[in-house]
């Protein structure tokens, strides 16, 4: 299966990642990143306090936000649907697209809200698996 799965074990959720380990989620939550032309939406972030890099599901962002990623290979442009217009952009380091500050001004200004428990069925309700 391509992207993240979980199991329910013993009611801890889980992120099961390449090497096949679950790494425990603690919470779900969603956020919003304001940069000076958009403000980004991203509902179901899974707070994994073990994972080495945050991730983010590019087509969950994409569906929720009405854009699309256009990727090169030392760099991204992240652009609106619709009239195309380049929202945020960044570089890739050590193989990875990389969202940082320099992508938008205004990343320190994201905000959490609401926790939400842990559970396999919001996950699978969000990710369609």
């Amino acid at each position: 299966m391509w992207g993240p799965k979980l199991s329910n074990n013993s009611g801890n959720d889980h992120l099961h990642v390449g090497d096949g380990k679950g790494l425990t989620i603690s919470n779900i939550t969603h956020s919003k990143i304001r940069s000076p032309k958009h403000t980004f939406t991203l509902s179901n972030i899974l707070h994994v306090p073990h994972i080495k890099k945050p991730l983010l599901s590019v087509q969950n962002f994409c569906l929720e936000n009405n854009l699309f990623f256009e990727f090169h290979p030392f760099l991204f442009y992240i652009k609106d649907l619709m009239t195309k217009e380049v929202l945020l952009f960044g570089r890739s380091r050590d193989g990875l697209y990389i969202l940082s500050e320099s992508s938008t001004t205004s990343l320190p200004q994201v905000f959490s809200s609401t926790c939400l428990s842990t559970s396999t069925n919001v996950w699978h309700r969000r990710h369609c698996y």
